[in-house]
């Protein structure tokens, strides 16, 4: 007689517990990074025309960013750990902030594919644009922290997301994918006339 063949998914013993959040009518299980930050990280839009995107890898979802209404000027960030608020001024200015409005982060509005991050608890990073559309998240002195590739997709936003040794070991690594992923999706987007 053949035994029927059961699949379980379940995390490793000790292993911390997952959040679950509501949006858009499913159900959704974050995890903590972890170890997760040195293999790769995919931020991928699930269904055309939806505010939703997730930071996903081979050990699951790590945060969601979603929102409703037909323009991306305010969004919710979730992770395992926190909610952060994200909003994008009329002018292009992007800001990420606790429920309590407090702000954490700031990317003002720059010029020729340059801005500044603003942390306030320590010095600015460099947000630019590089060749072949690639977005680079730098320190002070020019090292590369984090870059941002757009993968192809109809319709949908979807980028892979590389890190450098320097950034997997902050503290502050998922608010600067979060608002960083919400600068790139906040900036103006070129077309053919």
């Amino acid at each position: 007689m053949k035994r029927p063949r059961v699949i379980v998914n379940a995390a490793p013993v000790g292993a911390p517990a997952a959040r679950e959040v509501q949006a858009h009518g499913a159900t959704h299980a974050l995890t903590p990074l972890g170890d997760a930050v040195n293999g790769a990280l995919y931020w991928e839009q699930p269904r055309v025309f939806r505010r939703e995107w997730r930071l996903v890898s081979d050990r699951g979802e790590h945060m969601l960013i979603h929102g409703h209404g037909i323009t991306r000027r305010k969004l919710v960030a979730e992770t395992a750990q926190a909610t952060w608020m994200l909003t994008r001024s009329w002018g292009g200015s992007v800001t990420l902030a606790d429920p309590e409005g407090r702000e954490l982060a700031s990317v003002p509005h720059g010029w020729f594919g340059r801005c500044r991050l603003e942390l306030p608890s320590g010095p600015a990073l460099q947000w630019r644009r590089r060749w072949l559309n690639d977005r680079v998240l730098e320190d002070f002195e020019g090292q590369e922290l984090m870059r941002l590739r757009r993968l192809f997709a109809f319709f949908r936003f979807q980028a892979q997301v590389s890190l450098a040794d320097a950034v997997r070991r902050r503290e502050d690594l998922p608010l600067l994918l979060a608002v960083t992923f919400f600068a790139w999706l906040s900036e103006p987007r070129g077309h053919a006339h």
